[in-house]
C-alpha cells in the first residue's frame, strides 16, 4: 500500500512538473515572438515619423537643435 502511494505521488509530481515546463516554455515563446513583432512595428512607425517630419535649412530635425 505504501509503495503504491509513493508511486502515485511520484507520478502526480512528474505530470505536474511536465505541465509546468510545457506551459512555461509556451509563455516564453509567445513573449519572445510578440516582443520582436512590437519592436518591428515601432521601427516602422519611427521611419514613417522621420519621413513626415520637416527638416530646417541645415538639414536637422527640430529636436536636434
Amino acid at each position: 500500500m505504501l509503495l503504491g502511494m509513493t508511486i502515485y505521488s511520484s507520478l502526480k509530481l512528474g505530470m505536474r512538473l511536465i505541465i509546468y515546463i510545457i506551459l512555461g516554455g509556451l509563455v516564453l515563446f509567445i513573449r519572445h515572438r510578440n516582443r520582436k513583432k512590437s519592436r518591428r512595428e515601432m521601427d516602422e512607425e519611427t521611419k514613417k515619423l522621420m519621413a513626415r517630419t520637416k527638416k530646417d535649412e541645415n538639414g536637422k530635425y527640430p529636436w536636434e537643435n
